[in-house]
């Protein structure tokens, strides 16, 4: 499986081969790059707002992250896709349809991370991790530079059947659950790039055909 770095609306794609990524976005392939070209490579990725996503071969994420480990602020976060009898909860905040995550505290454990974010922005209970999914990396503009934020995602499920209460004060005006149909249309079509790989992974490809 390939690994992206999201900046905005476009992201930076690592692959063994060149394959056909998940976001429509046309982009440009470099292959067996040094450090110091990749330097350049990212560096300009990130300054020219009209550069496309590009796709790098045969290049280690880990050596990637790494360097925005050295050069940015680097923060983790964790977060769940929970299943409860074949639905699944979302959250809409700040215009979007979003999963339930956040920044893991000091010396907290990933998975404790998790499941508290997700109790505490839905007040979702009995949470059982059934396995993890694949961690999602995206940049921002952070002071005068950039962060790197890492988001460990977990599937997880429960059988809670009391309300879902959103937590307003991070800005979630509503937590539901979904079906699949309305997960893979109305949720995807209305949220962002990393959280798109997330239910396309736990949930399997969209089906665009009319």
């Amino acid at each position: 499986m390939n690994k992206k770095i999201y900046y905005n609306n476009k992201f930076i794609v690592f692959d063994k081969t060149q394959t056909q990524s998940s976001q429509n976005q046309t982009i440009k392939i470099y292959e067996k790059e040094n450090q110091q070209t990749l330097k350049v490579i990212i560096d300009d990725f990130l300054d020219k707002i009209d550069l496309n996503s590009i796709m790098i071969l045969n290049y280690d994420i880990e050596q990637v992250i790494n360097y925005f480990k050295d050069s940015s602020f680097y923060i983790e976060a964790a977060g769940g896709f929970i299943e409860k009898d074949q639905q699944y909860l979302f959250i809409h905040r700040l215009g979007k349809w979003d999963l339930p995550k956040g920044k893991l505290e000091l010396s907290e454990k990933i998975e404790d991370a998790a499941i508290r974010e997700c109790e505490e922005e839905c007040a979702v209970k009995n949470l059982s991790i059934t396995k993890q999914l694949s961690s999602t990396y995206h940049i921002y503009s952070y002071k005068t530079g950039f962060a790197l934020k890492q988001t460990y995602w977990f599937y997880m499920s429960t059988k809670h059947d009391q309300k879902l209460v959103p937590q307003t004060e991070e800005n979630i005006d509503a937590a539901i659950w979904f079906s699949e149909k309305e997960a893979k249309n109305i949720a995807y079509n209305d949220t962002y790039l990393t959280i798109k790989d997330v239910i396309l992974e736990a949930l399997g490809p969209i089906n665009t055909e009319k």
